[in-house]
């Protein structure tokens, strides 16, 4: 369960009342060839659309692709930029008993397009960093 505000998918509903899932591998470039090719063979023969509606949503298709590449780049950057750092890690159990960790980020994994980082040998994940301390722990 996620503890602060980073995660970035969701579920929305269209207005034709299909639901979708926002975040990682939810519309690509072929969904957008298909939407294309409905919008193209169920348009009105009467009022065609115009060729610059089409290369204006091809245009915002191509900056949102743009948005959510940067967006998961510097996620991976503040990732990798946790390793050697101090922080207080918070999470819930199975059993949904809140948890609080503090100690070095020994590693950042990252795997299918999400960030983790290793608190004292257990993993968590970026959304679970609660706090970056500035000083070290004391060695014991």
């Amino acid at each position: 369960m996620q503890i602060n505000a980073y995660n970035t998918t969701g579920r929305v509903t269209s207005p034709n009342g299909t639901k979708a899932t926002l975040g990682s591998g939810s519309l690509d470039t072929q969904d957008f060839l298909n939407l294309l090719v409905a919008q193209l063979t169920n348009q009105d023969t009467m009022n065609p659309m115009k060729d610059t509606e089409f290369i204006s949503q091809m245009a915002q298709f191509t900056t949102l692709e743009t948005m959510k590449t940067m967006t998961e780049l510097i996620y991976a950057q503040y990732g990798a930029s946790m390793a050697g750092k101090n922080v207080i890690v918070a999470a819930y159990d199975n059993n949904g008993n809140y948890s609080q960790d503090q100690g070095v980020v020994q590693s950042v994994q990252f795997m299918n397009g999400d960030c983790t980082v290793k608190v004292n040998d257990r993993s968590y994940s970026m959304s679970s960093i609660m706090e970056v301390l500035h000083e070290l722990p004391a060695s014991e």
